[in-house]
């Protein structure tokens, strides 16, 4: 059967099943594509097929988008899909697939607000919207790990049902010293108690929080949907403002009357907290200076240009620093792989280990050099340097760190199907 024909036939198949609502499983697909029993499976786990077909159980499915759209549109869609993987593929529930979706525009959004040169207050809407997608990404999240009904209230008297708050759902994914949950519950206690008092003249202490609070939602994202939430092409997150330090209380008490007062409280608190923290995953540290280079460090102080600059030289920070690719990624790839091995095999008992890998050895269950090429072909890494591989171009060698070994048994075990999936991309290629 050509590959238009398979198609057109799968298209007919989803569109009979979503006149009639009924739900399939994978053997019908196969017998009305004439596909191989491994097909339906790779264009599912990859998320090529996702826009039409939704999972409801472990070979159950239902079929979506197919009735308002003509066979065309349908090849044409297909097609587009090989080059990305739609938002939320992993996803089981809809709901959570929606609830990323939204929560994904909701930052881009804030963010395309807060950058808007035209708009002098840019604070209301970015903590509302802010505060909204952080709340729809943990709800997606919570979904995922503990079904639909974790993210309700118990219906009231009048049977309504009533989604959990955002501070309930922190609770239920975040430790309570976690910094990026103080990150969210600052800007979302600005958001509920005290948006009045978000002035232009605060924009350059709340933008510190704000940036790390992206940059924290940034890497949850693609952590949760294997999904970068700004593409490459995409500049950057929020432009900082320039004047960091508070406004004089006469500058303020002149704008805002009697108001002056609680917003200064309002940021002399936060600015305490700021301090109190000290950490990038709750504020952006700005007042900073580079100061000196040498033995391949970069030096850099918490300095601000006055004259306790000398003092905080005491305090310097090394933040860079030239290292010997062979210090920083001793691995080989036999070396890498026989550190995976002694990670699993110390780390999970067979029967997880069973679940995991499919490759054996001596009847037990291995990682080997194809399941290696197959991570990092599905990890990306060898496209460049970085903290997991070198390439050594005059040696013609590429070189592993032992973060790389931790990484890819950490993927290997939370997600069971990670490796068969990489393998059979690997191995089809």
């Amino acid at each position: 059967m050509g590959k238009n024909t398979a198609q057109q036939h799968f298209f007919e198949f989803l569109r009979e099943k979503q006149k009639l609502s009924k739900t399939f499983n994978k053997a019908e697909v196969i017998k009305a594509t004439n596909w191989k029993p491994d097909t339906f499976k790779t264009y599912f786990g990859k998320g090529q097929i996702t826009q039409f077909v939704v999972k409801l159980a472990v070979d159950e499915f239902e079929a979506i988008n197919t009735l308002d759209i003509k066979f065309v549109e349908f090849k044409k869609r297909l097609s587009q899909s090989k080059h990305y993987q739609e938002l939320g593929h992993k996803c089981k529930s809809s709901l959570a697939k929606a609830l990323l979706k939204k929560s994904r525009d909701n930052m881009m959004l804030a963010l395309e607000l807060y950058n808007r040169p035209s708009l002098e207050n840019k604070l209301d809407g970015f903590v509302v919207l802010f505060s909204m997608s952080w709340e729809q990404l943990i709800k997606a999240i919570l979904i995922e790990r503990d079904g639909e009904d974790s993210i309700y209230k118990p219906p009231s008297k009048k049977g309504i049902r009533e989604t959990i708050s955002l501070r309930v759902s922190l609770d239920r994914l975040f430790k309570g010293n976690d910094s990026i949950r103080k990150n969210i519950e600052i800007i979302t206690g600005w958001r509920d108690k005290a948006v009045h008092l978000l002035m232009p003249e605060l924009q350059g202490l709340a933008s510190r929080i704000f940036q790390s609070g992206v940059l924290n939602y940034s890497a949850k994202f693609e952590q949760f949907s294997d999904t970068p939430f700004l593409h490459a092409q995409h500049s950057g997150m929020l432009s900082l403002v320039g004047d960091f330090k508070l406004p004089p209380a006469s500058v303020l008490k002149t704008n805002y009357g009697l108001a002056a007062d609680d917003i200064l409280e309002l940021a002399m608190a936060a600015e305490e907290e700021i301090k109190n923290s000290n950490d990038i995953e709750f504020a952006i540290p700005i007042n900073v200076s580079l100061v000196y280079a040498k033995d391949g460090q970069t030096i850099i102080a918490n300095a601000s240009g006055n004259k306790e600059d000398l003092q905080n030289l005491k305090n310097a920070l090394i933040i860079n620093k030239t290292v010997n690719a062979e210090e920083s990624h001793p691995l080989t790839q036999d070396n890498a792989i026989k550190a995976i091995n002694v990670e699993l095999e110390s780390t999970f008992d067979e029967g997880k280990l069973n679940r995991c890998l499919i490759a054996r050895k001596g009847g037990k269950p291995n990682f080997n050099r194809n399941c290696f090429q197959s991570c990092l072909q599905k990890l990306k890494w060898k496209m460049d340097n970085n903290d997991y591989h070198f390439y050594q171009s005059i040696a013609n060698k590429h070189i592993y760190s032992p973060l790389a070994v931790r990484e890819v048994v950490k993927r290997v075990t939370e997600n069971e199907s990670f490796l068969s999936e990489a393998k059979a991309n690997f191995n089809r290629k």
